[in-house]
Protein backbone atom coordinates (compact mmCIF):
# COMPACT_ATOMS: atom_id res chain seq x y z
CA UNK A 1 0.00 0.00 0.00
CA UNK A 2 1.58 3.16 -1.13
CA UNK A 3 0.54 7.22 -1.44
CA UNK A 4 1.83 8.99 -3.84
CA UNK A 5 2.79 12.85 -2.84
CA UNK A 6 4.23 15.94 -4.50
CA UNK A 7 6.12 16.98 -1.42
CA UNK A 8 6.24 14.73 1.61
CA UNK A 9 7.47 17.06 5.09
CA UNK A 10 8.65 14.74 8.00
CA UNK A 11 8.31 16.66 11.40
CA UNK A 12 5.65 19.62 12.45
CA UNK A 13 7.91 22.12 14.44
CA UNK A 14 8.35 25.38 13.09
CA UNK A 15 10.10 24.77 10.35
CA UNK A 16 7.85 22.21 9.17
CA UNK A 17 4.94 23.65 9.44
CA UNK A 18 6.33 26.93 7.49
CA UNK A 19 7.51 24.79 4.82
CA UNK A 20 4.05 23.28 4.77
CA UNK A 21 1.83 26.39 4.69
CA UNK A 22 4.19 27.67 1.82
CA UNK A 23 3.32 24.23 0.23
CA UNK A 24 -0.01 24.09 1.06
CA UNK A 25 -0.56 28.18 -0.74
CA UNK A 26 1.65 26.85 -4.57
CA UNK A 27 -0.82 23.98 -4.64
CA UNK A 28 2.33 21.12 -4.64
CA UNK A 29 -0.10 18.31 -2.96
CA UNK A 30 1.59 17.99 0.24
CA UNK A 31 1.39 15.68 3.53
CA UNK A 32 3.08 16.66 6.63
CA UNK A 33 3.44 13.83 9.18
CA UNK A 34 4.07 14.56 12.98
CA UNK A 35 4.92 11.67 16.01
CA UNK A 36 2.85 14.24 18.37
CA UNK A 37 -0.72 15.19 18.92
CA UNK A 38 0.11 18.84 18.30
CA UNK A 39 2.53 20.84 15.80
CA UNK A 40 5.05 23.29 17.00
CA UNK A 41 7.68 20.90 17.36
CA UNK A 42 10.34 22.33 20.82
CA UNK A 43 8.19 25.33 21.08
CA UNK A 44 6.50 23.65 24.12
CA UNK A 45 9.95 23.32 26.09
CA UNK A 46 10.57 27.10 25.77
CA UNK A 47 9.29 28.70 29.55
CA UNK A 48 10.92 31.72 29.32
CA UNK A 49 9.06 34.37 27.44
CA UNK A 50 9.78 35.65 23.95
CA UNK A 51 10.53 38.96 22.37
CA UNK A 52 12.18 37.97 19.63
CA UNK A 53 9.48 37.33 17.36
CA UNK A 54 8.05 39.69 15.27
CA UNK A 55 4.60 38.96 15.32
CA UNK A 56 4.40 39.76 18.85
CA UNK A 57 5.93 39.05 22.24
CA UNK A 58 4.34 35.40 24.07
CA UNK A 59 4.81 34.48 27.50
CA UNK A 60 6.30 31.00 26.70
CA UNK A 61 6.57 28.73 24.43
CA UNK A 62 2.88 26.78 24.86
CA UNK A 63 1.44 30.06 23.94
CA UNK A 64 3.07 30.74 20.83
CA UNK A 65 2.77 27.20 19.89
CA UNK A 66 -1.23 27.48 20.21
CA UNK A 67 -1.17 30.80 17.67
CA UNK A 68 1.21 28.70 15.28
CA UNK A 69 -1.35 25.84 15.85
CA UNK A 70 -4.26 27.74 14.56
CA UNK A 71 -2.24 28.44 11.73
CA UNK A 72 -1.41 25.01 10.54
CA UNK A 73 -5.57 24.20 11.14
CA UNK A 74 -5.45 25.00 7.27
CA UNK A 75 -3.62 22.07 6.05
CA UNK A 76 -6.80 19.83 7.34
CA UNK A 77 -6.13 16.72 6.62
CA UNK A 78 -2.71 17.35 5.11
CA UNK A 79 -1.34 17.05 8.45
CA UNK A 80 -1.31 14.34 10.06
CA UNK A 81 -0.55 14.36 13.52
CA UNK A 82 0.06 11.27 16.06
CA UNK A 83 2.16 9.13 12.88
CA UNK A 84 5.29 7.80 13.90
CA UNK A 85 7.65 7.34 10.99
CA UNK A 86 9.39 4.05 11.32
CA UNK A 87 11.66 3.30 8.30
CA UNK A 88 12.83 5.59 5.44
CA UNK A 89 14.15 5.41 2.07
CA UNK A 90 15.65 8.92 0.89
CA UNK A 91 17.17 7.41 -2.46
CA UNK A 92 13.65 6.53 -3.28
CA UNK A 93 12.16 8.95 -1.25
CA UNK A 94 9.08 7.17 0.76
CA UNK A 95 8.75 7.03 4.52
CA UNK A 96 7.25 4.15 6.54
CA UNK A 97 4.03 5.33 8.93
CA UNK A 98 1.99 2.63 10.80
CA UNK A 99 3.01 0.01 7.71
CA UNK A 100 1.91 2.26 4.86
CA UNK A 101 4.21 3.94 2.49
CA UNK A 102 4.04 7.89 1.45
CA UNK A 103 6.19 8.30 -1.14
CA UNK A 104 7.29 11.73 -2.74
CA UNK A 105 8.41 13.51 -5.21
CA UNK A 106 10.14 15.36 -2.97
CA UNK A 107 11.27 14.91 0.80
CA UNK A 108 11.73 17.80 3.66
CA UNK A 109 13.08 16.32 6.78
CA UNK A 110 12.54 18.80 9.37
CA UNK A 111 12.28 16.60 12.79
CA UNK A 112 14.18 18.93 14.77
CA UNK A 113 16.21 17.84 18.21
CA UNK A 114 15.98 16.05 21.12
CA UNK A 115 17.11 16.72 24.73
CA UNK A 116 20.09 15.06 26.07
CA UNK A 117 20.68 13.67 29.68
CA UNK A 118 24.62 13.66 30.99
CA UNK A 119 24.60 9.69 32.58
CA UNK A 120 24.27 9.64 36.05
CA UNK A 121 22.71 13.19 36.02
CA UNK A 122 19.04 12.63 35.00
CA UNK A 123 16.61 15.30 35.68
CA UNK A 124 15.06 15.65 38.94
CA UNK A 125 17.83 13.04 40.91
CA UNK A 126 18.71 13.75 44.47
CA UNK A 127 15.79 15.92 45.59
CA UNK A 128 15.83 17.92 42.53
CA UNK A 129 18.92 19.53 43.25
CA UNK A 130 20.24 18.16 39.37
CA UNK A 131 17.91 19.73 36.74
CA UNK A 132 18.24 20.73 33.40
CA UNK A 133 15.75 23.28 33.35
CA UNK A 134 16.65 26.34 35.82
CA UNK A 135 13.99 28.33 33.77
CA UNK A 136 11.41 26.71 34.91
CA UNK A 137 12.35 27.23 39.09
CA UNK A 138 15.17 30.34 38.72
CA UNK A 139 15.19 30.49 42.99
CA UNK A 140 15.82 26.84 43.55
CA UNK A 141 19.28 27.10 44.13
CA UNK A 142 19.15 30.75 46.29
CA UNK A 143 22.57 31.08 48.11
CA UNK A 144 24.03 27.28 47.52
CA UNK A 145 27.40 26.68 45.97
CA UNK A 146 26.04 25.12 42.41
CA UNK A 147 27.75 23.92 39.25
CA UNK A 148 26.76 25.08 35.69
CA UNK A 149 28.17 22.55 32.94
CA UNK A 150 27.70 24.11 29.86
CA UNK A 151 29.61 26.82 27.80
CA UNK A 152 27.02 28.03 25.12
CA UNK A 153 24.62 30.76 25.10
CA UNK A 154 21.87 28.80 27.87
CA UNK A 155 24.63 27.56 30.51
CA UNK A 156 26.77 31.10 30.68
CA UNK A 157 23.34 33.04 31.15
CA UNK A 158 22.29 30.36 33.60
CA UNK A 159 25.25 30.99 35.33
CA UNK A 160 24.96 34.69 35.86
CA UNK A 161 20.88 34.50 36.82
CA UNK A 162 22.40 31.95 39.58
CA UNK A 163 25.06 34.81 40.36
CA UNK A 164 22.70 37.29 40.92
CA UNK A 165 20.86 35.53 43.25
CA UNK A 166 23.80 34.91 45.34
CA UNK A 167 25.14 31.69 44.42
CA UNK A 168 28.81 30.79 43.88
CA UNK A 169 29.18 29.49 40.82
CA UNK A 170 31.61 26.87 39.14
CA UNK A 171 31.09 26.98 34.96
CA UNK A 172 32.38 23.87 33.83
CA UNK A 173 32.65 22.94 29.84
CA UNK A 174 34.60 20.63 28.15
CA UNK A 175 35.70 22.99 25.53
CA UNK A 176 39.08 25.37 25.14
CA UNK A 177 36.63 28.28 25.39
CA UNK A 178 33.28 29.68 26.23
CA UNK A 179 31.06 29.62 23.53
CA UNK A 180 28.06 32.08 24.26
CA UNK A 181 27.52 35.25 22.60
CA UNK A 182 30.57 38.07 23.26
CA UNK A 183 27.93 40.19 25.22
CA UNK A 184 27.26 37.30 27.83
CA UNK A 185 31.05 36.65 27.50
CA UNK A 186 31.84 40.14 29.22
CA UNK A 187 29.03 39.89 32.02
CA UNK A 188 30.82 36.36 32.84
CA UNK A 189 34.06 37.44 33.05
CA UNK A 190 33.24 40.54 35.01
CA UNK A 191 31.25 38.51 37.54
CA UNK A 192 33.23 37.41 40.59
CA UNK A 193 30.99 34.92 42.01
CA UNK A 194 31.52 32.84 38.77
CA UNK A 195 35.00 30.34 38.71
CA UNK A 196 35.33 29.13 34.81
CA UNK A 197 36.74 25.55 34.38
CA UNK A 198 37.47 24.97 31.34
CA UNK A 199 38.25 21.26 29.77
CA UNK A 200 36.52 19.34 32.36
CA UNK A 201 33.83 16.91 32.18
CA UNK A 202 30.98 15.36 34.52
CA UNK A 203 32.57 12.27 35.83
CA UNK A 204 30.38 11.36 39.05
CA UNK A 205 28.01 12.99 41.44
CA UNK A 206 27.43 11.77 45.25
CA UNK A 207 25.14 12.77 47.88
CA UNK A 208 22.20 10.96 49.92
CA UNK A 209 18.62 12.68 49.76
CA UNK A 210 20.02 15.94 48.28
CA UNK A 211 23.57 16.74 46.17
CA UNK A 212 26.58 16.83 48.16
CA UNK A 213 29.25 16.91 45.59
CA UNK A 214 30.31 16.61 41.89
CA UNK A 215 33.00 14.91 40.73
CA UNK A 216 34.59 16.34 37.06
CA UNK A 217 37.46 14.64 35.18
CA UNK A 218 40.03 16.66 32.26
CA UNK A 219 39.48 14.16 29.63
CA UNK A 220 38.09 10.49 29.78
CA UNK A 221 41.53 9.44 31.49
CA UNK A 222 42.77 12.56 32.95
CA UNK A 223 43.11 13.99 36.71
CA UNK A 224 40.18 14.36 38.44
CA UNK A 225 38.43 16.77 41.05
CA UNK A 226 35.89 16.98 43.34
CA UNK A 227 33.89 20.08 44.18
CA UNK A 228 31.30 20.49 46.95
CA UNK A 229 28.28 21.34 45.46
CA UNK A 230 24.39 21.68 46.57
CA UNK A 231 22.95 22.00 43.14
CA UNK A 232 23.77 21.03 39.19
CA UNK A 233 22.47 22.76 36.23
CA UNK A 234 23.39 20.97 33.07
CA UNK A 235 22.59 22.87 29.78
CA UNK A 236 24.15 20.95 26.69
CA UNK A 237 23.47 20.65 23.30
CA UNK A 238 20.80 19.07 22.07
CA UNK A 239 20.90 16.08 20.01
CA UNK A 240 19.39 16.02 16.25
CA UNK A 241 16.70 13.75 15.30
CA UNK A 242 18.51 11.76 12.75
CA UNK A 243 18.74 8.03 13.46
CA UNK A 244 16.29 6.98 10.55
CA UNK A 245 18.18 8.53 8.55
CA UNK A 246 22.38 7.66 9.25
CA UNK A 247 24.20 6.47 5.96
CA UNK A 248 21.82 8.16 3.80
CA UNK A 249 23.07 11.54 3.09
CA UNK A 250 25.89 13.62 4.55
CA UNK A 251 25.81 14.78 8.13
CA UNK A 252 27.90 16.64 10.69
CA UNK A 253 30.10 14.80 13.34
CA UNK A 254 26.83 15.99 15.68
CA UNK A 255 24.58 14.07 13.10
CA UNK A 256 22.58 16.93 12.09
CA UNK A 257 22.09 17.26 7.94
CA UNK A 258 24.24 19.37 5.71
CA UNK A 259 22.72 21.14 3.52
CA UNK A 260 23.76 24.24 0.76
CA UNK A 261 22.01 27.83 1.05
CA UNK A 262 18.98 26.01 -0.99
CA UNK A 263 18.05 24.16 1.91
CA UNK A 264 19.40 20.89 -0.26
CA UNK A 265 20.98 17.43 1.44
CA UNK A 266 23.50 15.55 -0.51
CA UNK A 267 20.49 13.42 -1.85
CA UNK A 268 18.88 14.19 -4.70
CA UNK A 269 15.08 15.78 -3.68
CA UNK A 270 15.79 15.67 -0.55
CA UNK A 271 15.77 18.72 1.14
CA UNK A 272 16.03 19.87 4.86
CA UNK A 273 15.72 22.68 7.56
CA UNK A 274 14.85 24.05 11.41
CA UNK A 275 17.30 22.84 14.35
CA UNK A 276 17.99 19.36 12.34
CA UNK A 277 20.64 21.25 9.88
CA UNK A 278 23.87 21.91 10.95
CA UNK A 279 25.01 25.08 11.88
CA UNK A 280 21.74 26.01 12.69
CA UNK A 281 20.84 28.91 14.37
CA UNK A 282 18.19 28.05 17.18
CA UNK A 283 15.54 30.64 16.88
CA UNK A 284 11.83 30.68 15.65
CA UNK A 285 12.40 33.28 13.31
CA UNK A 286 15.15 31.52 11.86
CA UNK A 287 13.02 27.86 11.48
CA UNK A 288 10.76 30.08 9.84
CA UNK A 289 12.39 31.38 7.21
CA UNK A 290 14.36 28.01 6.27
CA UNK A 291 10.72 26.87 6.12
CA UNK A 292 9.72 29.16 3.61
CA UNK A 293 13.18 28.95 1.51
CA UNK A 294 13.52 24.80 1.42
CA UNK A 295 9.40 25.07 0.33
CA UNK A 296 10.96 27.74 -2.15
CA UNK A 297 13.81 24.95 -3.47
CA UNK A 298 11.25 22.11 -3.51
CA UNK A 299 8.89 24.00 -6.27
CA UNK A 300 12.27 24.83 -8.30
CA UNK A 301 13.29 20.89 -8.15
CA UNK A 302 9.77 19.61 -9.24
CA UNK A 303 9.42 22.05 -11.71
CA UNK A 304 12.69 21.02 -13.47
CA UNK A 305 12.00 17.32 -13.18
CA UNK A 306 8.35 17.47 -15.10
Amino acid sequence: MEEQRDVVIVGAGVAGISCGLECFDIQLDTVVVETDERPGGQLVEITHPLHNVATGSFPDGSTLRDSFEQSAAILGDCLRRSHHVTRADLGERWIEVDGARIRGRALVVATGTRAQQLPGAEEGAYGGDVTYHLEARPDQFVGRDVVVIGGGDSGTLDALELAKAGSKVTLVHRGPALTARHDILERVHHEPRIEELAGWELDALDGGDRLEGVTLVRRADGPRRRLAAGGLVVKIARAPRTDLLRDQLDMDRAGAIVVDRDMRTSREGVFAAGDVVAGAYARVAAALGQGSLAARSVLRYLQGTR
